[in-house]
Formats: structure tokens, C-alpha cells, sequence
């Protein structure tokens, strides 16, 4: 068997459609490989319907309700996180930097923190765009709502070294003004205004909700 992860991964998921077609006649719409951080990897399957299945690392249909609803529950959880992350707006960030160029010796330090701030962003991009993504992990995500975080804490660095400027913005040159405005609409867009875990938090509601939905409509037996 190749060591690759990729080719695994891909081994894995055409086991886990061939799996649950043995358990349910139609074609499923949808597989994510989910990995909650207890009890190995799962594959939550859907169907038109909407109808689920819970397939446990064995291939066998999940019979455990707790379980099936921790699956689900992980699955929407980092789904919701991903739909946050946009590979294009956190690239963006970085070139930002080049309209504020010109004044690099009035705000060098400034500079230097946006810099690190785009960084972060694109190492929360290429996380973002990673192919091993399919699988729903929450310590991947944990990895992923730390690197936002540094890049969140570098931008607050670039707010508070050019804060002073905001008070004379009128004696500045329209091209500067221009150029930190470009930045925060760009940081803005990267979603550095609010911290991803908390937005991810404040939707729970909605994500057990949805949890509950979805173990109501799995179509094997649960106890």
C-alpha cells in the first residue's frame, strides 16, 4: 500500500462509497472522512432524501446515536469554519503592503507587522487549499484558528503603530491615505476583524441543530 496520504485517503473514500452502497440503493450526493479527535476516523455519508449514514473506520454502519451525533456535530463545525477562510481575500493581504512602500521609513514598524500578518494569512490559506482538508479534524482546525490568531495579533500591530496617524489623516498624502485604506479593506475581506473560533462559537445553536437533523435522518439503526 503507498505511503502517500493522498493516495490513502483516496483508497479510503472509494471503500467508503463501495460501503454504503452496499447499505442503501442510491448513489450518495456527499462523503466527508470526519476525524472528532476520539475514536479514529468515520465517513459520514449523505443521501437525497436528506438521509445520512455513519460508517466507523471498519466500514460497518455506526449503530452508537452519541457517536453519529458527534460525527455530524464535527462535521458541521468545521464546515462552517472552512466557509470563513478565503485562499483569494488572505493572499491579498500580503500585496497590500506594497502601497505603503513609499513611507517605509515613517512606518517601518507598522510595515514590518503587516508583513508578518500576511504571512499567517497565507499559511492560513495554503491550510485552507490543502487537499487532506476533505477530512473534518479538529485538531486540524484547531491549527487552523491558531494561525488566524497570529495573523489577527500581527494586523492589531499594524492598527496600533499607525493609530497616531489617524488624528492628522487630513495632513497626510491622498496616496498614503489611499494605501491604508486599501489595507484595511483588505484585511477586512481576510475576515481579520473577528477571530475565527469565536465566530465559529456563536453559531453552535445552529450547528447542533443541525447535528440533531442530521442523526434523525440516518438510515440504519441507532441506539
Amino acid at each position: 500500500m503507498s505511503s502517500d496520504p493522498l493516495h490513502r485517503l483516496s483508497a479510503d473514500l472509494e471503500s467508503a462509497i463501495a460501503a454504503a452502497m452496499d447499505v442503501h440503493d442510491d448513489p450518495p450526493i456527499g462523503l466527508r472522512p470526519v476525524e472528532p479527535g476520539t475514536g479514529g476516523r468515520s465517513y459520514l455519508v449523505a443521501f437525497e432524501g436528506p438521509a445520512f449514514l455513519c460508517l466507523r473506520d471498519d466500514m460497518q454502519p455506526e449503530t452508537s446515536r452519541a457517536r453519529v451525533d458527534e460525527i455530524a456535530r464535527v462535521a458541521l463545525v468545521v464546515e462552517s469554519a472552512e466557509h470563513l477562510i478565503d485562499p483569494d481575500a488572505l493572499r491579498a493581504l500580503a500585496p497590500a503592503v506594497l502601497g505603503l512602500v513609499p513611507w517605509q521609513a515613517d512606518i517601518a514598524v507598522a510595515i514590518d507587522a503587516l508583513r508578518r500578518a500576511g504571512v499567517c494569512a497565507g499559511e492560513l490559506a495554503d491550510w485552507r487549499e490543502d487537499p487532506l482538508r476533505v477530512i473534518a479534524s479538529l485538531v486540524a482546525l484547531d491549527d487552523a484558528i491558531a494561525c488566524q490568531d497570529r495573523a489577527r495579533a500581527a494586523y492589531a500591530s499594524f492598527v496600533g503603530a499607525t493609530e497616531p496617524l489617524v488624528a492628522k489623516q487630513d495632513e497626510l498624502a491622498p496616496d498614503f491615505v489611499r494605501a491604508l485604506g486599501a489595507v484595511e479593506s483588505a484585511a477586512a475581506a481576510a475576515g481579520l476583524a473577528d477571530a475565527l473560533g469565536g465566530v465559529v462559537a456563536a453559531g453552535m445553536d445552529a450547528i447542533e441543530e443541525g447535528a440533531d437533523e442530521m442523526t434523525a435522518a440516518h438510515i440504519t439503526p441507532l441506539r
